[in-house]
């Protein structure tokens, strides 16, 4: 799957739009591929050059971490929860270092 496929599901699950089930399904297999999840987690901690895409889910992560996504659609409310247990569980690391950075903004 293409890095911007990845992050348009990303930027759906945070940022824009309802997210159908079969985009449910892509962001399973997303956070499941080792090599975009680590190219996503660059980019967000701004160690890496991101896209258009890229950019969005950054503006994105402030409304999850601040606001624990109080502006979200219910559908966006599941899937940012479902991509921050994700990160809890996984890299815990990651996570703290995205709460020091996107929720101080």
């Amino acid at each position: 799957m293409a890095v911007g496929v990845a992050l348009a599901v990303l930027v759906l699950v945070l940022g824009g739009g309802q997210v159908a089930a079969n985009d449910t399904q892509n962001l399973n297999r997303l956070l499941n591929n080792q090599v975009i999840v680590s190219r996503q987690i660059m980019c967000v901690l701004e160690k890496s050059p991101c896209d258009q895409l890229g950019r969005q889910l950054k503006a994105a992560l402030p409304e999850v971490i601040q606001r624990n996504c109080r502006n979200c659609s219910p559908q966006q409310a599941q899937n940012a929860q479902k991509l921050t247990n994700f990160l809890q569980t996984r890299y815990p690391e990651v996570w703290a270092m995205l709460i020091r950075k996107y929720g101080a903004v």
